[in-house]
């Protein structure tokens, strides 16, 4: 089927190699964002971490800082203090402003 204009529905414009290059850049990097782990500290305890939003240090899937810390899967991942938002990445098991 095609427009009133004769171009196809299913048209795909053409960009310049710098455009192109410029979006595939910005779709990986959002795609490499989606996956990364991030931690939320506990509304208590400031020393219990969790993912999926600050919770309470009583409830499940809250672990202790040294264990997020020492687990290698950690590397990189995104860390949310609860007073004040501040962003730490854990980079070779010590937090870093991000």
């Amino acid at each position: 089927m095609q427009h009133r204009m004769n171009v196809p529905e299913t048209y795909q414009p053409k960009l310049p190699k710098k455009v192109a290059a410029y979006v595939a850049a910005q779709q990986q990097k959002a795609s490499e964002s989606e996956g990364q782990t991030i931690w939320y500290q506990c509304v208590d305890r400031p020393d219990c971490w969790a993912q999926n939003g600050h919770k309470s240090h009583t409830q499940a899937g809250v672990v202790g800082l040294g264990s997020v810390l020492t687990d290698p899967a950690n590397a990189g991942a995104l860390m949310v203090t609860f007073e004040d938002n501040r962003r730490f990445s854990i980079q070779d098991g010590t937090l870093r402003p991000a």
